[in-house]
């Protein structure tokens, strides 16, 4: 007898995008999920007509699912705007979108599958693929076949020893975004300063509650680039020489902005240890203590001189050229790498 499915809550958060929001709702309703599904589509008081977008979709949608849209009371940012939507949710779990990205049509079945045969596991990590407007074609029509005929599992425990504050797979890309309620329920709703590192929030807190479950090599999110995001400061996927120190200058900005969040986070769970004891889970705090200090550091690296960076990237262990060349002052290290990209096409 099959494992009984999970009820699922697929929470697609928005603000001001109005372009693509279609799609990614288009995509989100056609999930071919046989299980308990429903659809909190929530705006972040968009000022376009994204949120009227969202609306009309949903009154066009014809299929078995519950569907509720909703906006947020004020503009809130992504972790703000997460907490509205998951407050609202009646799942067992909770399966994140955004609104510029599109889900393969199995998503939420793939992940289900993976929850049904892993009991116990607190989140599951499936493969993504990359694209931009200009292949956004090839997209959707990747988005409507299956992507997990053959998904493969492997299962990450904290019980096995320490993860580290990275993702497991580091070179692997993977969608964080399917988290047991319990990553919610039990510390509490996510701090709304965490609008850069929500995800990094959940997969620590899923790792203290429990394990989690990577579908390798099963894109069944595809992430859309280039379309200012807030991922790595809204990049417009170019690479030359105004991306390059657009995307540094944020840099520094996103180190600054993620410490007292996570911070707070940490405080967290070291109170959640303090009655739950084991040895591995300090191993776990003691990683995130030592990512949020290298974040210390790392927020000065573009605002300080050139001895400050060289001072950094010592400590931190940088070698090679490129760590070299990337402490000279900005401008002349964003002319280089644009040169050296330019030269290399």
């Amino acid at each position: 007898m099959a494992p009984a499915l999970p009820k699922l809550s697929y929470v697609l958060t928005a603000h001001n995008r109005s372009r693509y929001i279609r799609e990614a709702v288009e995509s989100a309703l056609a999930q071919d999920y046989p299980g308990e599904l429903e659809f909190i589509f929530s705006d972040d008081c968009s000022t376009d007509d994204t949120y009227d977008i969202i609306c009309r979709c949903a009154a066009d949608y014809t299929g078995p699912h519950r569907v509720l849209t909703t906006r947020t009371p004020r503009n809130m940012g992504l972790a703000g705007n997460t907490n509205h939507a998951v407050s609202l949710a009646t799942g067992e779990w909770v399966i994140r979108a955004d609104d510029d990205d599109l889900a393969a049509v199995d998503r939420c079945s793939v992940i289900a599958r993976a929850i049904a045969e892993h009991p116990g596991c607190t989140y599951v990590a499936t493969g993504l693929r990359a694209f931009t407007d200009a292949t956004a074609d090839e997209a959707r029509a990747a988005s409507c076949i299956p992507c997990g005929t053959h998904a493969a599992a492997r299962v990450v425990s904290l019980a096995d020893g320490p993860i580290s504050p990275l993702f497991p797979g580091a070179n692997s890309l993977y969608s964080y975004k399917a988290w047991h309620i319990s990553v919610y329920r039990t510390f509490g709703p996510l701090d709304e300063e965490a609008y850069y590192v929500d995800d990094l929030s959940c997969y620590y807190r899923a790792n203290i509650l429990g394990s989690g479950v990577y579908l390798d090599n099963v894109p069944a999110v595809l992430m859309r680039q280039g379309s200012g995001n807030q991922s790595r400061g809204g990049d417009d996927a170019s690479r030359g020489y105004r991306a390059i120190v657009r995307l540094e200058r944020f840099n520094d900005k996103y180190f600054n902005v993620t410490v007292p969040p996570l911070t707070r986070e940490l405080a967290a769970y070291r109170t959640y240890a303090a009655t739950h004891p084991s040895p591995n889970l300090a191993g776990l705090l003691n990683a995130i203590e030592e990512d949020i200090n290298t974040r210390k550091l790392l927020s000065t690296f573009w605002r300080r001189g050139t001895l400050n960076r060289i001072r950094i990237s010592r400590r931190l262990g940088y070698k090679g050229l490129f760590s070299a060349i990337r402490c000279l002052p900005l401008p002349v290290f964003a002319f280089v790498l644009a040169l050296g990209r330019r030269l290399k096409r």
